[in-house]
């Protein structure tokens, strides 16, 4: 004779008090709200699956328990009587108790042959003499289980016990879809909340930053009326910078934060002049890193665009160009209309970037190895760069090659 599956249990019951443990397991009631079944609607995903155990198996009726902390919630049945059948739902100890304590298959051929089982109230009130139940797990605990019962003693063959596993396994795997779903949307709603605090954060700051840029450009603006007009031209570069601060700070405290669109803020800008002081700005950065700020062939079209952004993008293009750049080199800044669109080009004498860098280069948050190391940046220079760009309707190009050098062109329509 064959010996019984290792999974099936045809032993004594578990000791009453140690089942009302087990089933008010804080971790294991956790697991239960988790699932969002206790109290749901039926489903035919679960529905089918009880039509069909009973159909394979030949059997009165079906279900699908979830164990409560006071109750058994039906989430799906066939051949309950009423009432039990519309109120889908059981109070006080039942066989579904015992099968989560046993925490594996628990099979009963005969209700009557022990006094534990016959103690269960159901085997009075419903008539059940054979029982099954298979536990149903989510997340490591069990919440419930998938049963058959029988009005007549039984016993059940291993054909119809590993048949009724099987579709225990399927009804388990639902659990567990709708188990991840509900983990999901919380994540979901806990990274909203959590995008939602750091831009209130991102704007108390930039609100907070207002007050000192406008005492910084009020000081520069009165600094360059009192200067020589030979040393003016240095202080004109503060007043360009803090208006950029200040036209970033604005951007904050937008409704998109960081990115904020720029309609209404467009007007013609000649490239040379915008070129010309995207130089004279990155001017002493360039100097103190010991490179050469040159400008090259400037054409005198005129591009319609959000001055201050666009000066802030040629500024994060420009101080690249510094960073990777080795001492004593020269970067070139130059701007070339080809038919309608315009060509801002800024070119280094660096390291290069390679093809991977190149594929990575505009990703949010991404930094190569040597900027990783230097930990000078937060890998967001050209992903603005790029957005800001698009945003005027223009794109941005990359050409590099190790040890060689690099060009980034902003490409942008002209008026």
């Amino acid at each position: 004779m064959n010996a019984p599956p290792a999974w099936l249990l045809r032993a004594a019951p578990t000791d009453p008090n140690a089942v009302d443990q087990w089933v008010s397991s804080p971790a294991r009631l956790a697991a239960v709200a988790s699932t969002g079944l206790d109290g749901s609607e039926p489903e035919e995903s679960f529905d089918s699956l009880t039509k069909l155990a009973a159909r394979l198996l030949k059997v009165p009726a079906s279900f699908i328990s979830v164990v409560g902390a006071d109750r058994d919630f039906y989430k799906s049945q066939v051949g309950f009587p009423e009432p039990l059948a519309q109120a889908r739902a059981l109070p006080g100890r039942t066989f579904c108790h015992y099968t989560l304590a046993a925490d594996q298959v628990l099979v009963i051929d005969d209700t009557h042959a022990d006094p534990v089982w016959r103690a269960v109230p159901t085997v009075q009130t419903l008539g059940v003499r054979a029982y099954v139940g298979v536990p149903l797990r989510v997340g490591g605990e069990t919440v419930g289980s998938f049963c058959v019962i029988d009005m007549e003693p039984r016993r059940w063959s291993d054909e119809e016990l590993e048949t009724l596993r099987q579709l225990a396994i399927s009804a388990g795997r639902e659990l567990g879809l709708r188990a991840a779903l509900a983990e999901a949307r919380a994540d979901s709603e806990d990274a909203r909340a959590l995008a939602r605090s750091r831009e209130e954060v991102v704007a108390v700051v930039a609100h907070d930053l207002r007050t000192p840029l406008q005492i910084l450009q009020l000081s520069a603006t009165l600094l360059q009326r009192q200067m020589p007009q030979e040393q003016r031209p240095v202080i004109g570069r503060m007043v360009k910078a803090i208006d950029s601060m200040k036209s970033m700070a604005e951007g904050l405290l937008s409704s998109s934060a960081l990115l904020a669109p720029s309609a209404g803020r467009s007007r013609a800008v000649g490239a040379s002049e915008l070129a010309r002081d995207a130089v004279a700005m990155m001017a002493p950065i360039a100097e103190r890193a010991g490179i050469e700020l040159q400008l090259s062939a400037l054409d005198e079209a005129s591009i319609s665009i959000d001055y201050a952004r666009m000066l802030r993008v040629l500024g994060n293009v420009i101080g690249n160009a510094i960073k990777y750049s080795p001492s004593g080199t020269a970067v070139l800044v130059g701007a070339t209309r080809m038919g309608a669109e315009l060509l801002l080009t800024v070119t280094d004498q660096g390291r290069g970037m390679t093809a991977t860098e190149l594929e990575r280069a505009f990703d949010s948050g991404w930094q190569g190895a040597e900027g990783m190391v230097r930990g000078d940046g937060a890998g967001l220079g050209l992903f603005i760069v790029r957005t800001l760009v698009e945003e005027h309707g223009g794109r941005v190009e990359i050409a590099s090659q190790p040890g060689l050098g690099t060009a980034l062109t902003v490409v942008l329509p002209c008026q």
